[in-house]
């Protein structure tokens, strides 16, 4: 189990690591998009090392936040799509549908967050440009 959160936790290292040579003007847009496509499975994850040893009481109680706030949007959409039914403990391939909805919701979340934090240190390298103008109004 630990390797699998490794395993996961990998995706937006990697990510990070290729856009900041290749694409460094939106690298934290693209860790965020890639964290959050993996932050549900990994908060579950992190929450199941609770049961594993006395150092996952931190991990567990940790992971245990992390699902309380990353699971209930895709959880609220499923139900208002009427993709799982409401009131009912969720099982099996219901679990993956909240996973997916949740990967594509905050991957857009962190994404959008990551795109402003990178317009803002690009405005901060070059103060003389507006933060807002984009394509030839930006030429120096």
């Amino acid at each position: 189990m630990i390797l699998l959160l490794i395993l996961l936790i990998i995706i937006p290292i990697a990510s990070y690591r290729w856009a900041k040579s290749h694409r460094p003007d939106y690298n934290i847009t693209i860790l965020g998009v890639s964290f959050g496509a993996i932050v549900d499975p990994f908060s579950m994850g992190l929450y199941a090392t609770f049961f594993v040893h006395w150092l996952g009481l931190v991990t567990g109680m940790l992971g245990l936040v992390m699902v309380m706030f990353h699971g209930t949007l895709g959880y609220e959409v499923a139900i208002q799509l009427d993709l799982i039914p409401s009131g009912v403990v969720t099982k099996g391939s219901s679990n993956i549908i909240i996973a997916l909805i949740n990967g594509v919701a905050w991957g857009a979340i962190y994404g959008v967050m990551g795109y402003f934090i990178d317009k803002y240190r690009k405005h901060r390298q070059n103060p003389n440009k507006s933060l807002y103008q984009t394509g030839a109004n930006n030429a120096p």
